[in-house]
């Protein structure tokens, strides 16, 4: 079920302070007497602009100094889009907000401008968020982005293989899962895999799993193995022998002879082999349930919680973007052949106050001006993404589709990538140098942890 529409709701406090022209988070920078009208970009990734038709309507309603609010939405493709992104804020033209990935901060932190006086306000951006948050986008007590929502793997499973072979629910344990791979596992007498328990154990392609680089390090942090030091900055997890067994369990899925053989180089991709119905199960995010159930309708499956090392210590992987302020950009005019009214701080400071009304919690007030709908509430019922706002993740509990992605964001973890993408390709093909045989798993990760190192110099 989706969240609930909110009719009428009292306007936030950052609504309320719009009209007064100052920051939520109570003065975070001093009004000019200088009155100033300026236009708003965007840039964003995935979203259409349709998005935020409404959301942005409203805003414009409540702070009649911004005149125009654009929304870009630039590509589908994160490579693409950061390669935008980067080329246009290094020459001035780029957006004055974008959408910032969770694990951007060591890599693009000199393109953003962070929270003005934001070491006051800690305590009120913990209150609103979930805690990965705040280890995502603060760093030396500056608030650098703000989350829109926040997604987590979970375990995807086809019903109708599971009543097949008599499972009446998913595994909620990784032992678990390794007890069900037996009864989903078809392999006939000329040892072809027919039907795969679950796509796991190898990376590239043939037989690619989507997401590998990403599950093999929740299964990491369920290890609580530190894969990154934040006061050394070098990453450290080639010299646990745990890392060693956790990069071991993980390929066993793919080596034939294992307990828990059930997948190799023939099997299709991930995704298509589970959409296909040759896989009963799969690890991945929300939108992809969203994307499944509009592609392959007639697909019979439902999501649960990732399966856990320790049911009472759970721990969980985040992915999910916020929006984040651009340090530098050439100003701009209302329109063509109008004198610029605005300076760098008036355009920092209007950038802000749209991220705080598009993110942060309402409050009421008896003097606060009326809102029609919650914008962050009404951005997540338009993308069907799980929240990153706890009181929204209290709503989203009784939500069918998304309950259990928005409760697995309040044990998110992730860590501090120096270049997201590469690294990635550096997991990806340090699982594929086990599973091929070319070097053991303490030598891969080894090698692994080298690379990443030498992206941090």
């Amino acid at each position: 079920m989706p969240i609930k529409k909110t009719k009428k709701i009292f306007c936030s406090g950052i609504a309320l302070l719009l009209l007064s022209s100052v920051f939520l988070f109570s003065g975070c920078l001093r009004e000019r007497k200088e009155p100033y009208t300026l236009n708003l970009e965007i840039w964003g990734i995935f979203d259409n602009s349709d998005v935020f038709h409404e959301i942005n309507s409203q805003y414009k309603k409540l702070n009649p100094q911004i005149k125009n609010i654009k929304y870009r939405k630039i590509s589908n493709d994160i490579a693409v889009y950061e390669e935008e992104l980067t080329d246009a804020i290094a020459s001035g033209n780029g957006p004055d907000i974008f959408f910032f990935g969770n694990n951007w901060l060591s890599e693009h932190k000199n393109k953003i401008v962070p929270f003005p006086e934001s070491e006051k306000y800690i305590d009120i951006f913990q209150s609103n968020f979930i805690d990965v948050a705040k280890d995502d986008f603060v760093e030396e007590s500056q608030i650098y982005a703000m989350p829109l929502y926040c997604d987590t793997l979970a375990l995807f499973y086809n019903k109708n293989l599971f009543n097949q072979s008599g499972l009446t629910s998913p595994p909620k344990t990784w032992a678990e899962l390794i007890d069900y791979v037996d009864y989903l596992t078809r392999i006939d007498s000329n040892g072809n895999i027919t039907q795969s328990a679950i796509a796991l154990g190898r990376s590239e392609k043939p037989g690619g799993i989507n997401r590998a680089s990403d599950i093999l390090t929740l299964m990491l942090m369920q290890e609580d193995i530190e894969i990154y030091n934040k006061k050394t900055r070098r990453a450290r997890f080639s010299s646990n022998q745990q890392s060693a067994n956790v990069l071991d369990f993980y390929t066993q899925f793919a080596l034939a002879g294992s307990k828990a053989y059930t997948w190799n180089s023939t099997m299709d991709y991930s995704i298509d082999s589970f959409r296909s119905g040759k896989t009963a199960m799969m690890i991945n995010y929300a939108y992809w349930k969203n994307r499944l159930k509009e592609e392959s309708p007639k697909l019979n499956f439902d999501t649960a919680p990732i399966p856990q090392q320790n049911l009472t210590s759970k721990i969980n992987f985040s992915n999910y973007w916020g929006l984040a302020v651009t340090k530098n950009k050439e100003l701009q005019p209302i329109a063509s052949g109008q004198p610029i009214t605005h300076n760098q701080e008036d355009r920092i400071k209007e950038s802000w106050k749209y991220i705080q009304y598009l993110t942060t919690q309402p409050i009421t007030g008896d003097k606060a001006p009326t809102l029609d709908f919650d914008p962050n509430e009404r951005y997540l019922e338009n993308t069907n993404k799980p929240a990153a706002r706890k009181d929204l993740i209290e709503k989203q509990k009784n939500d069918s589709e998304l309950s259990e992605f928005a409760i697995q964001g309040l044990t998110a973890k992730s860590w501090a990538q120096p270049k997201n993408l590469v690294v990635e390709e550096i997991f990806v093909k340090m699982i594929n140098e086990v599973v091929s045989g070319t070097k053991t798993s303490f030598d891969a990760l080894k090698s692994a942890e080298a690379r990443i190192n030498n992206l941090i110099k």
